[in-house]
């Protein structure tokens, strides 16, 4: 074993069917930064189906949503830097590890971590937002202007031998320059989007409550309250996170406030959005159209009310899908893991 120095620390990573430990390997095995490295795998096992049961409940109940993997007690003794992806690290894993000084995770959120187990501990969360940001961001545009434009329900009606002319929205169909599109929530990748937007020449309204407005003026976005948002925008975008268990910020009185031409879109999560209460919204007209990609239940089931609507565009959770996204994140840790260390000061950082 090579010689300890002083940043240097005991390191282990908890791979599962996306992160698999072999990804982490490529980054972390041999990596300057830690003196003992190994890695295991949670769940790794699991189809992509049984995967989306996985990571459902992981969002739904948070850290609480599985117990440790067996034998995980036995190796945290001296581990100082857990790497993880969606693995629930909860205050017994914690306590199983009296050095843990560092909790890394590839995700954008924090759901699977008892954070308040850890500050209690002394012990410092980075995430990773932009693991995925750009895979979401493109998608989020692709599903905008395919619910506007009506491309896959043109494209059904091709396979089905219909030449079809007539959509939900015929007569009111407007181009992305033309429009006003309202991010609820503006970190990572919402900023994105709003970029990715004003290559179309789009007017851009931002809420977010940890918003800053400096920075959302020097993206050309306009920083409103939530209530404007929904009244001004053409289409609503949904880019936030809510604590496990909270109720959704998009329900019947939201609905009520959006425009009849309007359109949600949601990329994010499920539990953003009161899903009855966007079916009757779509069923009375009382906004035009949605994309979603993301369900309370997946795999969604035939009789979800949301397919037999003609006015959605719907996916099956396929937003930060890219190879990009899962391979890139380990390195993306890594980074942020230096600068802290070298500077005392980084991005994601949660003590």
């Amino acid at each position: 074993m090579k010689e300890r120095t002083e940043n240097e620390m005991n390191c282990l990573a908890i791979g599962d069917l996306k992160v698999t430990s072999e990804i982490f390997d490529k980054i972390l095995e041999g990596c300057s930064l830690f003196d003992r490295y190994e890695s295991i795998e949670w769940h790794a096992e699991k189809d992509g189906v049984d995967w989306r049961n996985v990571v459902r409940r992981v969002e739904t109940m948070g850290y609480r949503s599985y117990d440790p993997p067996d034998g995980l007690a036995e190796r945290m003794k001296n581990v100082e830097i857990l790497f993880v992806h969606l693995c629930p690290v909860s205050e017994k894993v914690m306590d199983a590890a009296p050095k843990l000084k560092y909790i890394m995770t590839v995700r954008g959120g924090v759901e699977n971590i008892d954070v308040q187990a850890a500050r209690k501990r002394g012990i410092s969360i980075i995430n990773c937002p932009a693991h995925n940001a750009v895979a979401v961001a493109e998608y989020t545009i692709g599903l905008i202007i395919s619910e506007m434009r009506n491309i896959t329900r043109a494209d059904r009606a091709l396979r089905d031998g219909m030449w079809r002319e007539q959509y939900p929205n015929s007569q009111k169909i407007r181009e992305l320059s033309d429009a006003c599109v309202g991010l609820a929530g503006l970190g990572t990748i919402g900023l994105l989007v709003a970029k990715y937007l004003k290559a179309f020449g789009t007017k851009v309204l931002a809420y977010d409550p940890c918003l800053d407005a400096g920075t959302a003026r020097e993206n050309g976005i306009i920083p409103v309250t939530m209530q404007e948002l929904l009244e001004r925008a053409d289409i609503v975008s949904l880019h936030a996170r809510i604590p496990a268990g909270s109720p959704p910020i998009i329900g019947e009185e939201e609905l009520r406030k959006m425009k009849p031409t309007a359109y949600l879109i949601n990329t994010a999560r499920a539990a953003l959005v009161d899903m009855e209460a966007l079916e009757n919204a779509l069923k009375t007209g009382e906004i035009m159209g949605a994309a979603i990609d993301v369900f309370p239940q997946e795999p969604v089931d035939k009789e979800e009310p949301l397919l037999k609507i003609d006015s959605v565009t719907v996916t099956n959770h396929r937003g930060g899908d890219t190879y990009n996204s899962y391979a890139m994140a380990p390195a993306l840790l890594v980074k942020q893991l230096r600068e802290y260390l070298e500077t005392g000061k980084g991005k994601c950082i949660i003590h």
